[in-house]
């Protein structure tokens, strides 16, 4: 039996006819060797006489009689703006085939085109192989192609397989550009349904299918115009059988009656079973976020994210939606609720988005019957800090002013907030940017940062970052011409490659990287071990930043207690770079002192994160600053008096005293510090007011 390369040189110099089974060489000999042959003429039948079949003349494809045409040079644009294209040599190569498939026996036979045909190229088969690829290697490029791995690992599988079956020397020559063009081949194909259909009802039907296909729940609303001018059956849900999947087809033709018949908004919600699982169990915090241009239609994608119990972003659920408008936004969000009728959120974060905003407030109402809802009912819309600071930038032009409203969204108690408020306002001498503030300050408890201090997850959530990402990644899949069920598919690409990082997760860690822990202290390795990985990297990090503190010789903050003032430690309740520096000085005390963040202090943190809740522990509420610690105050000035009130005033003036102290540490501000102390002493110690 030959093996692979012994067939390609017995097909390349053809110097005696080979008779072959017919189906044997279709399968078996001409996919090693195709990419050496060009067929230059269709097939003809056997001569009058000779057995019943047809004949293909194939000439190599090397093969060129002229020389390429010179370069272009009507027009004047420089070397760097013009297309790069390859001149081929030109080849004399004048070797041809002829094949001849008889039907009547099922025997091929290869043989020289005419007797005074070379029988030997003037090029070596490496030449063909480097130029063009052989069917059987093509066939290995689409397998590989369809898993998804980087295209390094794509090649090294390529050339493995190749390997063993006698074709390492043709896949050497194997490139990321074929992997790249096979795979937009491979989308092209899978997405080219549906483009052309006319009735959008027909095609929210035909992806609802698909859907259903790929496990995935949906729900659906509204219709066109002319489908409701002609009396056509409603959208209908598939999974009409499954406990929360009932169609929704009535009440959205009830939401609509009072909408003109030219005017009916539509939309199409779904998600996996396992990502409505992860919206109940962890949605008490939701992003929400939109991207446009997926599909012909111009419908946006809106996706929900939560962030699971091991750190992990991830998408909740996904929604397209023909209209931009509160009622069907608060429409889709019912849909959502539908499926997963335990997601009772306490946050959302979203843009500044009026419809958007308006739509949840349909969706989650504050009051109910006329009474006030419950503390766990309520849901509260906050708005992203990084969008208001760029808006800021565009619609506040005294750069003076400008800076100091940004410095009050990151103000974390009311009484710096309302400071930096009034000091913007008073050195800014433009009335319509005074205005604008104003009404700015009017919706602050749901921008501003201090309003994030009931929890400290809120604090580490201040942007839909993590949520833009992950449409970029879903815009760059699909396009303009395709349609709802190309644009879903790519939402599932990217929502298998968010499920399969969310299962590495758990199992990575930093302690198997020695390059990045190789100057942290093996005992602190130990305790960070038992974290899971998301809190490993911040640990790792705080590590750094402890070594940098000794390196530019700075004193230990001389904590007394595992507990800090810094952001981190706010944020994230873990030992921050102060602890760290103050428990390995702690190290070198004598026996008879106490220990600083010894093994009980460390379990106390590794506790948080080995029970069910996860990284629920961050909804830990920090009631001495809370996000509605202003009208706590007024509140309870008109129940307990004004005793309480200035309690509450207090836990704030200390909070900023604290931070002003640990600012003025981290900047070695030496004076600062001495004049910061002297003045507390000072006012310590007055007796009377």
């Amino acid at each position: 039996m030959p093996t692979a390369q012994e067939k390609r040189e017995l097909l390349f110099n053809v110097h005696r006819p080979v008779e072959l089974p017919t189906k044997e060489f279709e399968n078996d000999w001409w996919p090693l060797i195709s990419n050496a042959w060009t067929c230059n003429s269709g097939p003809k039948p056997t001569p009058v006489g000779a057995p019943l079949g047809y004949i293909r003349n194939y000439t190599c494809r090397l093969a060129t009689k002229y020389n390429p045409k010179p370069k272009d040079t009507s027009n004047d644009a420089p070397d760097t703006k013009r297309r790069k294209r390859t001149i081929r040599v030109p080849c004399e190569c004048q070797a041809a085939i002829k094949i001849t498939h008889v039907t009547a026996t099922g025997i091929t036979t290869i043989e020289r085109n005419h007797n005074d045909t070379p029988a030997v190229h003037t090029h070596s088969l490496a030449d063909v192989d480097k130029a063009r690829r052989p069917a059987a290697i093509k066939a290995l490029i689409d397998k590989e192609t369809l898993k998804s791995n980087n295209p390094l690992e794509t090649i090294a599988s390529i050339r493995q397989l190749a390997e063993e079956s006698g074709l390492g020397e043709v896949a050497a020559f194997v490139t990321r550009t074929e992997l790249v063009n096979t795979r937009r081949r491979q989308r092209q194909t899978e997405l080219k349904p549906l483009t052309g259909v006319v009735h959008v009802d027909g095609e929210v039907r035909a992806a609802a299918e698909f859907l259903v296909t790929k496990d995935y729940r949906w729900q659906s609303f509204g219709e066109t115009a002319a489908s409701a001018m002609a009396g056509a059956i409603p959208l209908f849900n598939v999974n009409a059988g499954d406990p929360g999947s009932s169609s929704s087809s009535t009440s959205s033709n009830n939401n609509n009656s009072n909408r003109g018949i030219t005017d009916l908004a539509q939309g199409l919600v779904f998600a996996r079973r396992q990502q409505l699982t992860k919206l109940s169990n962890h949605g008490w915090l939701t992003l929400i976020g939109s991207v446009e241009v997926t599909n012909k239609h111009g419908w946006r994608l809106f996706t929900l994210y939560v962030r699971d119990r091991l750190g992990c972003w991830d998408s909740g659920a996904h929604f397209f939606v023909s209209d931009i408008d509160s009622s069907t936004i608060a429409q889709a969000l019912r849909l959502v609720r539908q499926l997963a009728p335990s997601w009772q959120p306490r946050y959302i974060l979203t843009d500044q988005s009026p419809a958007v905003t308006v739509g949840i407030e349909i969706t989650f109402p504050r009051t109910m019957q006329g009474a006030q809802q419950d503390e766990e009912q309520k849901c509260e819309v906050i708005f992203s800090t990084t969008h208001m600071m760029q808006i800021w930038k565009g619609s506040i032009t005294d750069p003076q002013t400008q800076q100091r409203m940004i410095q009050a969204l990151h103000c974390r108690t009311r009484l710096g907030f309302d400071y930096m408020v009034e000091k913007a306002t008073s050195g800014c001498d433009n009335s319509v940017i005074r205005q604008y503030i104003k009404d700015c300050v009017a919706r602050a408890e749901r921008w501003a940062l201090f309003a994030r201090q009931e929890s400290p997850f809120l604090l580490q959530a201040a942007s839909l970052s993590v949520l833009d990402a992950y449409h970029r990644e879903v815009k760059h899949l699909p396009s303009v011409i395709h349609g709802l069920i190309g644009a879903c598919r790519a939402v599932m690409e990217v929502d298998d490659n968010r499920m399969e990082l969310s299962l590495k997760a758990p199992t990575a860690s930093f302690t198997d990287e020695s390059s990045l822990t190789d100057d942290i202290a093996s005992p602190l390795l130990t305790h960070i071990k038992h974290f899971p990985y998301t809190i490993q990297t911040l640990l790792v990090e705080e590590a750094h930043a402890m070594n940098k503190r000794i390196i530019k010789g700075k004193r230990p903050p001389g904590l007394k207690h595992p507990r800090c003032g810094c952001d981190f430690y706010n944020k994230y309740l873990l030992p921050c770079q102060h602890i760290l520096h103050t428990a390995l000085i702690g190290d070198l005390r004598s026996a008879g002192e106490p220990a600083f963040l010894d093994d009980a202090d460390w379990m106390l943190f590794q506790n948080k994160f080995t029970g069910k809740e996860g990284l629920d522990v961050y909804r830990t509420r920090r009631g001495s600053v809370t996000s509605s610690s202003h009208e706590v105050a007024e509140k309870t000035a008109e129940e307990a008096g004004k005793a309480e009130v200035d309690k509450l005033k207090m836990e704030e003036l200390f909070e900023r005293s604290q931070r002003l102290y640990q600012d003025l540490a981290d900047r070695g501000d030496k004076k600062g510090l001495e004049a910061l102390v002297a003045d507390l002493e000072a006012f310590s110690s007055r007796q009377s007011f």
